[in-house]
């Protein structure tokens, strides 16, 4: 599959223009590393700045929702845009290269990392954050706290988001306190809400709505990054 970087959306850069990478990383499915790149991406689009989301599941759920964010944005004025771009994980480095005429990337990698650690280590060595998103429950800190130390050890930028968070659950300060022990931790959380991801049906994202409830986490936990990355 090509992984020639659309036109559309990207701007004339100057000599000294350097895309900030993103990569949304977790050693398991079922985080939010999907509905973090559909909420991050129309936030740093409605900066002003280029952006393009980069699709590594074969599942292809990025692609699709974009999708009909486009026949979205046909009905809607003023809908952030950006592009996609859906492509394998054997073709990281031309992902590299097509990504660099934006201001901004975010690549939303394969549910597992176990069987192409080569590649996936490629892409987070070149980011300028990789994003773990993880549950709050036990399976999930024992996926994740392996994941974030591999990552850490080989001198990778890595925060840690909380995602589906419940501050009334007993384990919730126990799962932040290991998380906090591993390294950075975004400060917030993403709440257990259902308006999280209940407009990508839509083709649109929590941030897309101004009453939705998740609509602040997204938007907090992307100063967060906005800073992480240098921007």
């Amino acid at each position: 599959m090509s992984v020639t970087a659309p036109a559309a959306r990207v701007a004339k850069k100057a000599a000294a223009h350097r895309c900030r990478i993103i990569v949304m990383s977790s050693p398991k499915g079922g985080t939010g590393k999907t509905t973090f790149t559909q909420n991050l991406l129309p936030l740093f689009a409605q900066e002003g700045l280029s952006v393009v989301g980069v699709d590594l599941d074969p599942q292809r759920t990025l692609s699709k929702w974009f999708a009909r964010r486009e026949a979205a944005a046909d009905r809607k004025a003023n809908l952030p845009m950006f592009d996609v771009l859906p492509t394998e994980i054997a073709n990281w480095q031309k992902v590299l290269a097509a990504v660099q005429p934006y201001d901004v990337a975010i690549i939303d990698m394969l549910p597992s990392v176990d069987d192409c650690i080569a590649e996936v280590h490629g892409l987070c060595e070149a980011a300028d954050l990789v994003v773990v998103t993880t549950g709050a429950t036990m399976s999930d800190l024992d996926a994740t706290g392996p994941w974030v130390a591999e990552l850490n050890r080989l001198g990778f930028k890595v925060a840690t988001f909380m995602n589906r968070a419940n501050r009334r659950e007993v384990f919730f300060e126990a799962a932040r306190g290991q998380l906090n022990k591993l390294g950075a931790l975004c400060p917030v959380e993403v709440r257990n809400l259902s308006d999280a991801h209940s407009h990508s049906v839509e083709g649109l994202a929590a941030v897309d709505k101004p009453k939705a409830k998740s609509r602040a986490d997204f938007t907090n936990v992307w100063h967060y990054v906005r800073r992480q990355v240098g921007l």
